[in-house]
């Protein structure tokens, strides 16, 4: 309680919520339309677009789970990124993680990467849980929930989608199906203007 009869109490409360805040504001000031209406209305509640955000989300390097080897973001630069956070102790992130491994296996080798970044938790229970379940996508261990916080990725599972150029593109708040080829042919836009019109 010392450290609110201080001055400044207030102000270091702010501050040291403030990359937190920055970021939940910069992503619902950057959510404009894409830059056709075929495209947003593609989106819908699929994805919500990030048309025009220029600023690349803070890189990280988190351990996969079950190989062990380190994953940097910004290696994987020239991809279409997806970037999902989630939990096994969350029933909707354990759902959706089975449709993000379809996703992963219908778009490999398509510049497309999926990576799964498991926030908190225990290493061996997320082990045993994808072997379980037979799920082979990349899962990355957050363990101290250090990047979701960086992230703003408050509540999950919270999904972001980057581009070629590692800038934001996409961003989706809670579960989706990502066996959806509406949200495939958003991906792939990305990859390439011609896909959005196949």
């Amino acid at each position: 309680m010392a450290f609110y009869t201080k001055g400044f109490g207030a102000f270091a409360v702010v501050n040291r919520f403030m990359p937190t805040m920055l970021m939940l504001l910069t992503l619902l000031l950057a959510a404009l339309p894409l830059g056709t209406q075929a495209q947003a209305e593609m989106g819908g509640k699929l994805l919500l677009p990030l048309g025009g955000h220029k600023q690349a989300p803070l890189d990280f390097t988190l351990r996969d789970v079950m190989t062990g080897k380190e994953v940097r973001l910004s290696s994987l630069r020239g991809k279409v990124v997806v970037v999902n956070f989630w939990s096994i102790a969350c029933p909707p992130c354990r759902a959706e993680i089975e449709t993000l491994k379809e996703l992963w296996k219908k778009l490999k080798g398509m510049d497309v990467e999926v990576l799964t970044v498991h926030v908190g938790g225990n290493a061996n229970k997320i082990r045993a849980f994808m072997q379980e379940k037979d799920i082979d996508v990349p899962v990355l261990h957050d363990e101290f929930e250090n990047v979701a916080k960086a992230w703003g990725a408050l509540h999950l599972p919270m999904t972001y989608v980057l581009d070629t150029e590692g800038r934001l593109a996409f961003i989706a708040f809670g579960a989706r199906n990502w066996k959806n080829p509406q949200i495939t042919r958003l991906l792939l836009t990305l990859v390439s203007p011609l896909h959005g019109s196949e």
